[in-house]
């Protein structure tokens, strides 16, 4: 199986800056771009509404959180966005987290079971366009009628070991999110793989997803994190992630430990052996999602995006 580099783009909130970005990253020749489910906006329409400015380039979503949308709709946009794009549509979904599902006033109930039963209606209408499912969480009978809608990778999130064989034995892939590349290699990995061996299929891929910011200056990186991603060490299923993995956490905010595991950043060279390293670990795509750190933000997010540029046409 070939590696694959692509960005991720996990706060956008405008079409016309979705639509750029794809024409950009095509143009810059990464294999995929990935939207963020950021709360306000419904990043499978955006990717849609962007598919006729592309051509060759992968574009998905990750993740789109399964509790507020029956699988039922979840499907039937995922197909639409397959046929907008010309099959270049992925979709990832995950239980999300229980702070985000008090926001919807949804109860937070064994998301393993949630998730193997969510999983399997919408892979099944993807696939077949219709689906009869009695089960214990969803009773379903539905159909698809969309046309020229190849059936879009299904990803599931995976950041424990119980989700991570769910996704080897029923999703299209697993999608990993701010995991350091030794937890990738020593769980992640492994689980993906016997839960394949335990279904009889083939391994399915498996998506790093990490934070980057070209720079030397760690103040002005732990600065980045602490204004862009400083949600991440206050939720559960994160700090018990870090936790498994071994990495000192901070009474608050990001310690340096969880910098260095789960945020590439340095010179050019560091990024790229931080791309390697991942891919080593046994990623099969590693998508990085460039973040503008000091004076300048917007500058330094370009500059890091042409330097991922570089490091993918290498």
């Amino acid at each position: 199986m070939s590696v694959k580099l692509s960005v991720i783009f996990p706060e956008t909130r405008s079409l016309p800056a979705v639509r750029e970005l794809a024409v950009r990253s095509e143009e810059q020749g990464f294999s995929g771009m990935w939207l963020g489910a950021a709360f306000g906006f419904d990043p499978m329409m955006a990717i849609a509404l962007a598919g006729d400015a592309t051509h060759t380039i992968e574009m998905g979503v990750a993740v789109v959180p399964t509790w507020p949308r029956h699988p039922l709709v979840m499907a039937q946009s995922a197909a639409t966005a397959s046929a907008a794009t010309g099959g270049r549509f992925r979709l990832g979904i995950g239980p999300s987290h229980v702070p985000v599902m008090q926001m919807y006033g949804i109860d937070f109930d064994r998301p393993i079971s949630h998730t193997r039963e969510y999983l399997a209606i919408v892979r099944a209408l993807l696939a077949d366009g219709r689906v009869a499912h009695d089960g214990e969480r969803f009773r379903v009978n539905g159909f698809l009628d969309i046309a020229d809608a190849p059936a879009p990778a299904v990803l599931l999130s995976v950041l424990r070991e119980q989700m991570a064989r769910l996704a080897g034995a029923a999703a299209d892939g697993a999608l990993c999110w701010l995991t350091p590349a030794t937890y990738l290699h020593d769980v992640v990995a492994p689980n993906l793989a016997a839960g394949a061996r335990d279904a009889a299929r083939a391994v399915p891929p498996l998506v790093a997803e990490l934070p980057c910011a070209l720079s030397t200056d760690r103040d002005a990186v732990h600065a980045m994190a602490a204004r862009d991603l400083g949600i991440y060490p206050q939720v559960p299923f994160y700090r018990n992630m870090f936790e498994a993995a071994g990495v000192p956490l901070a009474e608050r905010g990001w310690s340096d430990a969880m910098l260095d595991a789960s945020v590439l950043f340095g010179d050019e060279d560091a990024l790229a052996t931080g791309v390697q390293a991942l891919f080593a670990a046994g990623a099969d795509e590693v998508a990085l999602s460039p973040f503008g750190v000091g004076d300048d933000p917007a500058r330094s997010q370009a500059e890091c995006l042409r330097v991922l540029s570089d490091i993918n046409r290498s």
